[in-house]
């Protein structure tokens, strides 16, 4: 399953006047709303939403945020209860929102795409553009900016590659550097991917992507190497045929404890005679003969 199909998909859901979710699985994946053949959103955990974009940014505080999310428990229509209370006005938020879907739609086809599936039935939309977003411009704009970011000299994996700053990235915080390029190295420990960093600064995943790969292409920043994964300890060999289970187990080796140093055996002061009772039992069962010799080495003191 490729981007092609993708993007096959959509202009045909867009050409049939579909209506639904079309629920892409994969790495990162993501959803895209229709409602009779145009966009309302595109949501990917690998790329910042709407929300995202508004709370990281300072636009919405996340007082007001909360208070526009009940106004809107009841219809689900966030995007009127913000324009409605004044916090965004109608061309910003289409703006916004179509920003955020041609993001979603950059990670999710830059990613892996395992298979999709469009739910007819499915009413899940969050946030949507309030004039929709034409499938076939997403479909064109996502595939020429990921032609765009393919032909840098170097494009980390926006979910996998984690970056880390250089000696020479430190020394630049040091000076005059400021703007989204300091912001990025700031956050650049070895721990982050761009993805992760476009989350902290709510800031576009392309915008993000094409600033790492100049940083990267600078000497500023620099890849992590993963870490190889632990080796697993040999497994332990079978026991032989016909031993027990328990085999297995390491065996204890005789005066490993030591506890022969605190407490010494007794030493042996007298010869083990069996009990008189073992004796009569031996006798019903015809050991006579074994009885008679330990009796007699037993009259006789014999060992």
């Amino acid at each position: 399953m490729t981007g092609l199909d993708l993007a096959r998909a959509l202009t045909e859901a867009s050409r049939d006047r579909l209506s639904g979710e079309l629920l892409v699985s994969g790495e990162p994946g993501g959803s895209f709303h229709l409602r009779c053949g145009v966009l309302l959103e595109v949501a990917s955990p690998g790329a910042p939403g709407v929300e995202t974009l508004l709370l990281r940014s300072g636009r919405v505080s996340e007082a007001e945020w909360a208070s526009v999310t009940r106004a809107s428990a009841a219809d689900g229509r966030l995007g009127s209860a913000l324009i409605a209370q004044d916090l965004v006005g109608s061309a910003e938020l289409q703006l916004m929102c179509a920003m955020a879907a041609l993001d979603g739609a950059l990670a999710v086809g830059m990613g892996r795409i395992n298979g999709f599936t469009l739910d007819r039935d499915a009413d899940t939309c969050r946030l949507a553009a309030p004039a929709g977003i034409e499938p076939e411009w997403l479909v064109e704009e996502a595939g020429r900016r990921i032609r765009v970011l393919s032909a840098l000299g170097q494009c980390p994996s926006p979910f996998r590659t984690r970056i880390t700053r250089t000696p020479a990235g430190s020394a630049r915080l040091a000076g005059p550097a400021t703007g989204e390029r300091r912001e990025i190295l700031l956050r650049a420990n070895g721990r982050r991917s761009v993805r992760d960093i476009a989350f902290l600064l709510g800031r576009s995943l392309y915008a993000v992507t094409v600033e790492v790969s100049r940083l990267l292409g600078e000497g500023l920043l620099e890849t992590v190497t993963p870490a190889d994964p632990p080796t697993a300890p040999p497994p332990t060999a079978p026991p032989p045929p016909g031993r027990p289970a328990h085999a297995r187990l390491p065996q204890r080796r005789p005066g490993a404890s030591g506890i022969g140093d605190v407490l010494p055996l007794r030493p042996v002061t007298e010869r083990w005679e069996p009990p008189p009772a073992f004796l009569a039992r031996y006798r019903a069962l015809g050991g006579s003969r074994w009885a008679h010799e330990q009796a007699t080495h037993s009259a006789t003191g014999e060992t």
